[in-house]
Parts: C-alpha cells; structure tokens; sequence
C-alpha cells in the first residue's frame, strides 16, 4: 500500500491500488464493456465499502454519494 507513482490528476497509485492523498484511505476501481466497480477501505475506521454495477457507468453515481456522505 506504498505509493509507487504520483498521477496529477488523479493521486497517488500503488501496484493496483489509488491511495488518497491525505489519509491511509485505499481504493480499487475499474470497467470494462458493461461492468464497473470501487471498492473503498478506510483502515483507520474500519470501514470498507464496494459499489458493483452490470454497466459501464453504473457504479458512479453510488460511489461518490458514499465517498461524499462518508468524508472519504
């Protein structure tokens, strides 16, 4: 979960895995022709949340209302 590169305008990456910028928060995202997903870990409250859709735009909309709502 060590950050291997920075990415301007997306944060922090480490072999898979986004790492925000400000806190131990880990996150692993991706889509493909009719699927996507995030999953989110936040470590230091022991919270872990994974938004999956059957399309390629459907996790998005549930992902950032959870991140928003959560702080993360």
């Amino acid at each position: 979960m060590r950050p291997r590169s920075d990415v301007p305008a997306e944060g922090r990456y480490g072999l898979g895995f986004w790492l925000h910028a400000s806190s131990d928060v880990v996150l692993l995202e991706g889509m493909d022709a009719g699927v996507s997903f995030r999953s989110v870990h936040d470590p230091s409250r022991d919270l872990t949340f994974t938004v999956v859709s059957n399309t390629t735009a459907g996790a998005w909309p549930l992902a950032r209302l959870l991140s928003k709502s959560l702080g993360i």
